[in-house]
């Protein structure tokens, strides 16, 4: 077996698990009481409709390159990456809520989103892969530690003049991440304020370079070992008691990948979100102005289902809410992708806001004024996507309100 496809031979089990029942592409799901029709892959609606954009095609692809039934292309790997890797195909697989299932495939395939990011590592290796598009972002961030061609000494421009000289070094390492830092300033500047208001000191680092996320889940997985253990270094000199982000890519990047690739590992990793529910909770911030108007969520996929917080962010909307919350159609584990992970965002800008515009229609069905989230990526698609259909909801990071409200 070709050293280039090491990833995916080390898992042959978990690829042999896929027995095909095709759930992946969409499928009735949930409780028989409540059962919920659309939670499945964003390609299954935006896609061409052939096997290879789908989970089970994909099992079938790996398959046939181990069998050597194919080789590596750059036209397979323009079909592969093709994924916002969301992990709907995961949370729906062998009907998971299905009593009848003693045994399913679930259990045995794992992560679905972990073999799609080692079959594109697998796909780089081999030289087809990532898409021009990634090579450029990758060739600055390899100068200039970040993907959005912007100086590596920039990185804090957008520091609040109140905090510029008055940040005290605390013991909570504020990771900015690049979307925070070079384009919606508005969700790092709020996230100071909002921990001033909490009497949270933080800390945070000039020398902070991407988290690397965009690398992994693209297939550079030596470009984000550099990344990642750049960024162990600066932990370790800062010395904190817990690490918190505003970007769910990055938490996710943090809190589950750099356990996997860095030994002794040992920081505890929040999302903002996490911290201010915590400080709702036990008292430590009032809310002094309920936020009017109807507010509904979306959870990214990154915090969601990669990462399992789904109360803290209902938490907190229902301490600031002066009116209703109303939960989309689709939501939690089977909420639908906003289209922007995976390198999708760059790679396919339009399929990614074809997406979002779905997600975007979905929460002007509940009659809300705000649709919130708590990640940059997600604001942003959604934001361009509702521009583009010209949608009267408000797009805004929970921060914000949150900042309003306290």
């Amino acid at each position: 077996m070709t050293e280039k496809l090491k990833r995916l031979n080390s898992m042959q089990d978990r690829l042999l698990s896929c027995v095909a029942v095709g759930d992946c592409r969409g499928a009735l799901k949930g409780s028989f009481a409540n059962p919920i029709l659309e939670a499945a892959c964003p390609m299954r609606d935006h896609g061409p409709g052939f096997e290879a954009f789908f989970a089970r095609g994909r099992f079938t692809i790996s398959r046939a390159l181990l069998d050597e039934k194919i080789i590596p292309s750059e036209g397979l790997a323009e079909v592969v990456f093709q994924c916002t890797l969301c992990g709907a195909c995961r949370e729906v697989c062998n009907n998971m809520e299905n009593p009848c299932m003693d045994v399913n495939a679930r259990k045995y395939i794992d992560d679905h989103v972990e073999i799609w990011e080692s079959l594109r590592a697998d796909l780089v290796d081999a030289g087809v892969a990532p898409m021009a598009r990634h090579k450029e972002l990758f060739s600055h961030l390899n100068l200039e530690h970040n993907p959005y061609f912007e100086k590596h000494t920039q990185r804090l421009n957008w520091v609040p003049n109140k905090f510029k000289n008055g940040l005290k070094k605390g013991k909570t390492f504020f990771f900015v991440g690049c979307t925070s830092a070079y384009r919606l300033n508005e969700i790092s500047s709020t996230f100071l304020r909002v921990a001033d208001k909490m009497n949270i000191d933080l800390n945070f680092s000039q020398d902070e370079w991407c988290c690397g996320s965009v690398n992994l889940r693209t297939g550079t997985e030596s470009a984000f070992k550099k990344l990642a253990d750049h960024n162990y270094d600066i932990f370790k000199k800062s010395e904190p008691n817990e690490i918190v982000g505003t970007c769910a890519g990055c938490y996710k990047t943090l809190k589950n990948d750099y356990p996997k690739y860095i030994d002794n590992w040992d920081f505890d990793v929040k999302h903002s979100i996490e911290l201010i529910d915590e400080a709702i909770t036990n008292g430590k911030v009032k809310i002094k102005n309920k936020i009017e108007g109807v507010i509904t969520y979306h959870d990214p996929c990154h915090l969601g289902r990669h990462s399992g917080v789904y109360d803290a962010p209902r938490n907190v909307i229902e301490a600031i809410k002066k009116d209703e919350f109303i939960e989309m159609r689709r939501t939690r584990n089977y909420a639908y992708c906003c289209g922007a992970g995976g390198g999708v965002k760059s790679a396919f800008p339009e399929l990614a806001l074809e997406i979002a515009e779905d997600r975007v229609k979905e929460a002007e069905e509940t009659g809300a004024d705000y649709l919130s989230t708590t990640c940059p990526f997600c604001l942003n698609n959604l934001q361009q996507a509702a521009n583009k259909i010209k949608s009267p909801i408000k797009i805004v990071d929970l921060l914000l309100l949150v900042n309003q409200a306290i």
